[in-house]
């Protein structure tokens, strides 16, 4: 394993030192999310090296090689040396791998439990008990689903409870409020461990809710207003006791999918009838330091020989009480090739760094030919050419077997193929809402009945077989807005409450329920626990009298919707064409002739530049020491002259020699043996800049006398009101301090708009690949950062190019407020930030050599084993992608760049070079291509995986073509 590689992952339990002192991991060093607020610690409830503590609560991460961990006696910072894994946490339908550097990932689609308990009383240890013979001593517990007739369901989301006490005196009572017991440790308790079990001072010590024997304290009024089992009060009496029994008094249930809760009290008949879901994780969720109780008591205790405390002593309640002290977890594994495996879950890994472009069995996936795509724009419709069922997965070559439905309006069994095609991964993208996963609750479609050999079939009449109202449904399902719920109500199998469910009990062939056949539960909410080749999934309908698994065409479920108030959202809010307040024209004073310039070099600038995503500033070497602007050369300059700023441009870079390279960043040269083409003039739409010519290296930096066309993302916005001083400013800097590689274009009637052109660099995936983006100045600038917007050009739904550029056009970048930076420098700076900083962020961070540790907390990974896989995949997908970028470019009229385009692509050789490129790498990748490969001196990709090949193969035969046809 690679060094420095992650030995423990979040929930894992383990040992902390050589005795039998048990914890489980809560926080690693390697952890994707940092937790800036570290709501659960004070500073001096972590224990540990002050150092480390503080290196904790200063970047949300313990440093390289520790881990976090919550114990019995509290929680503590504690070197990976000193840790044992004793069990790893996995669920239903979590993805692993048997080494992180496996490109292999396999499902869990089963898990089995055993566990070692501790009596709370007598202390006496058992070992080697299967989880599903125990159950937690309160119950039910927060996040069960419950129902209480055929037409609802809901989740648990809060709990009460309550406790009752013997006092000193022999008096017994229900206290009158259960949280404000204190927890009293015994100085006589012993705090020596049983072989295998906790010390007993430690299962007094370690809870918020109190649990039989343990001595606890309160104040009188609790105890006063209590209700009384034995006994009264007494003023003389201390309130301190003996716990004897713990219920759950009452639970709020949120029921779905309409969100109103119901609050129900343990003596009421309605809780008695509310029946739990039969969870496929029941019996294999447990954690160390879970209070539990036997299912079948008498049985149990028999059969394990372990002594059963009668009631008779403790005012007749029943006070055998259990403590987990160790979990074996065992795990059934169903992995990409379609072979399963029982594993033991200490070894394996979680796969949490999933790649987007990864694909399991069963998934429904589309393919999208993105090299015969023309138009500029994100398309979210489900225009797929083809929509199938992946089978057997390679992930070694990145392929997968599909089989492809005959029409794509009706996705059930019947209608599939039995033709099996090798497909790329990048020609594949999820289906976007027929994407289920083992473990996902679901809501039932309206019409199937269940046949008395248990398996399911559609009814006679007509059905949707396009699943179009249950992906209505589950579409607007997701959207988040309460309105939109209601309306997908209307889709869904009961409307609570008043409506008859459309289903037949099992057994029943008929196509609705009368009022004589109702099912006596809900049989229309269930979990998915197989994904099927056929493309039917099979249901475990957990409310039954008799739990039962159904299969069902995908395509017609309705995802049930998650609670997500727990839960962060991984990408940064980002609003696109927010409503602009353009009445405020006090940006107009605010930077007046007093408002310095700040001359900076380009080092400096770099240094200053926002981080992407909370990554690690790196400085570019390649960066000469010219300044952006001398604050000398701007004196005087006023908002009318800026229109002179073109031309003067213009005739500089008129001076340049041809063969000079404008499209690079670093000091990598032109692939050797590869001549740079010169072709005669073609036939294109000429540039709309008149003057220019194609033997002459475009200008970097324009103000064209032409208006920005319907492409520029911006143009249907009002015009900002702008402070033309600052506008001024900023024209200046980007005519005389542009880095190479990017193209700059702003319009002689729209000061608010930018157009720009960015080359990737050398020795990066993007190399030679023209990335735009279009540029908005609000009234608020300098105040408030430019809105930026990335044209995704042929991507069109298989996959983002960079984890900060979005398919839709989303940029994720500090320097933008579109993702909220670490530190207060990578932020917009209205004095010293600009359109030019921004720009060469995008440039020299965004468009990196190793993209994948763009995404948010991945440097935490970076230089270890965990993701060095996925990395390589990343590069892979972003070169090929990239390509595409080139093609459209050379295919599609871009008028602000359109001569920048010919000169680059045409005249300076770069298409030729894109080629030559790619016919190299298809043949280097001949034979084993299991892997990419990347030159470390020139950072370049030389071999691809089998599916990239597929890819890059068709791309490569677009561009050989265009390049004949332009060169003849």
């Amino acid at each position: 394993m690679t060094a420095n590689s992650p030995l423990f992952y979040t929930e894992d339990t383990v040992y902390t030192d050589n005795t039998n002192n048990i914890g489980i991991v809560e926080k690693t060093w390697h952890d994707t999310v940092r937790d800036y607020t570290n709501d659960k610690y004070d500073e001096e409830a972590l224990e540990g090296p002050p150092e480390i503590s503080d290196h904790y609560f200063k970047w949300g991460l313990p440093p390289r090689g520790w881990t976090i961990v919550a114990e019995t006696l509290g929680r503590r910072v504690i070197p990976d040396s000193a840790l044992r894994l004793v069990d790893r946490s996995f669920s239903v339908g979590d993805v692993c791998k048997r080494s992180s550097q496996d490109a292999q990932s396999g499902t869990v689609i089963d898990v089995s439990m055993t566990v070692s308990l501790q009596h709370t009383l007598t202390n006496n240890v058992i070992h080697d008990v299967p989880g599903d013979e125990i159950q937690l001593y309160l119950f039910p517990e927060q996040g069960q689903f419950v129902s209480d007739s055929p037409y609802r369901v809901g989740e648990i989301v809060a709990t009460s409870y309550k406790a009752a006490v013997r006092l000193r005196n022999g008096g017994m009572v229900w206290v009158d409020d259960a949280l404000e017991l204190n927890v009293v440790v015994p100085e006589t308790a012993s705090r020596v461990a049983p072989a295998g079990g906790i010390a007993p001072a430690l299962i007094a010590e370690t809870t918020e809710v109190v649990f039989p024997h343990q001595t606890v304290s309160t104040d009188r009024e609790n105890i006063r207003r209590g209700q009384w089992i034995y006994g009264a009060f007494d003023f003389h009496i201390p309130p301190i006791g003996t716990v004897l029994r713990s219920e759950v008094q009452g639970i709020s249930v949120r029921w779905l999918p309409e969100g109103t809760e119901d609050y129900f009290e343990s003596e009421d008949e309605d809780f008695a009838n509310l029946k739990a879901f039969s969870d496929k994780m029941d019996g294999a969720n447990w954690t160390v330091g879970d209070r539990v109780v036997f299912k079948d008591r008498p049985g149990a205790y028999a059969k394990y020989d372990m002594t059963r405390l009668g009631r008779e002593r403790y005012g007749g309640f029943d006070v055998n009480a259990l403590i987990v002290t160790a979990t074996h977890t065992k795990l059934k594994i169903l992995w990409q090739d379609l072979t399963t495996s029982i594993e033991d879950a200490i070894d394996l890994v979680p796969y949490l760094l999933v790649d987007d472009h990864d694909i399991w069995p069963g998934e429904y996936v589309g393919r999208k030919d993105i090299t015969k795509m023309t138009v500029d724009a994100y398309d979210i419709d489900l225009d797929y050419t083809q929509i199938g069922v992946a089978q057997h997965v390679n992930a070694k070559e990145r392929t997968a077997k599909v089989r492809w439905f005959n029409d794509t309006d009706k996705l059930t069994p019947e209608n599939i193929s039995d033709q099996i095609e090798d497909v790329s991964f990048y020609e594949l993208v999820p289906h976007p809402l027929i994407s289920y996963g083992i473990g996902d609750f679901v809501y039932l479609p309206h019409t199937p009945y269940f046949s008395n050999d248990g398996n399911s079939q559609m009814a006679a009449h007509e059905q949707d077989s396009g699943g179009i109202m249950s992906s209505l449904a589950r579409a607007i399902l997701r959207q988040g807005n309460h309105q939109l719920t209601q309306l997908a109500r209307s889709f869904l199998p009961l409307r609570s409450g008043h409506s008859t469910p459309v289903y037949a009990h099992s057994g029943d062939n008929s196509t609705t329920a009368s009022s004589e056949n109702l099912p006596l539960t809900c049989d229309w909410y269930g979990q998915i626990v197989s994904l099927n080749l056929d493309g039917s999934v099979t249901v475990r309908l957990g409310f039954s009298e008799s739990v039962k698994e159904v299969d069902l065409p995908a395509s017609l479920l309705i995802g049930a919707p998650e609670d997500d108030d727990d839960e962060g959202d991984d990408d940064y809010e980002y609003e696109e064409d927010q409503d602009l307040d353009d009445s405020d024209s006090s940006m107009d004073d605010e930077y007046d002739d007093n408002d310095d310039i700040v001359e900076v070099d380009s080092t400096q600038s770099l240094r200053r530049l926002m981080v992407p995503d909370g990554r690690t500033l790196r400085r570019n070497d390649d960066d000469d020491d010219s300044s952006w602007v001398d604050e000398d050369e701007f004196e005087g300059t006023e908002a009318d002259d800026e229109g002179d700023v073109d031309e003067k441009q213009d005739a500089e870079k008129r001076k340049q020699k041809v063969g000079e390279d404008t499209g690079m960043t670093s000091s990598a040269q032109t692939p050797a043996n590869v001549p740079v083409p010169v072709p005669p003039p073609f036939a294109r739409q000429e540039s709309a800049v008149s003057d220019q010519t194609i033997s002459l290296d475009p200008a970097q930096f324009l103000i064209l006398d032409i208006d920005p066309d319907g492409s520029h993302h911006f143009a249907s916005r009002s015009p900002s009101k702008l402070n033309h001083r600052r506008i001024a400013r900023e024209r200046k800097i980007l005519s005389s301090s542009l880095p190479e590689g990017i193209y700059v274009r702003s319009y002689t009637n729209r000061l608010d708009l930018f157009r720009a052109l960015i080359v990737g660099p050398r020795g990066t995936p993007y190399e030679m690949a023209p990335f735009m983006f279009d540029i908005h100045v609000t009234s608020n600038f300098p105040a408030d950062p430019p809105d930026c917007f990335f044209h995704s050009w042929n991507t069109n739904g298989v996959g983002r190019v960079n984890p900060n550029l979005y398919e839709d056009g989303k940029i994720c970048l500090s320097l933008l407020g579109t993702w909220p930076g670490e530190q207060t420098s990578e932020k917009w700076n209205p004095e010293t930030s600009s359109i030019l900083q921004l720009l060469v962020s995008l440039q020299s961070l965004v468009l990196n050599n190793m993209p994948y540790y763009n995404e948010a907390g991945y440097d935490a990974v970076q230089g270890t084993g965990t993701a060095a896989v996925n990395a390589e995949l990343y590069s892979e997908r972003t070169f090929v992608l990239a390509r595409g970028f080139v093609m459209f470019a050379v295919q599609n009229y871009i008028p602000e760049f359109d001569s920048v385009v010919k000169y680059l692509y045409f005249e300076k050789g770069y298409l030729k070079c894109v080629v030559e490129w790619e016919r190299e790498v298809i043949a280097n990748s001949e034979g084993d291509s299991s892997s990419p490969t990347v030159d470390t001196s020139s950072g370049r990709i030389v071999k691809v995986t089998k599916g990239a090949k597929i890819l890059l193969v068709k791309n490569y035969t677009t561009l050989r073509r265009i390049l004949e046809e332009e060169t003849k």
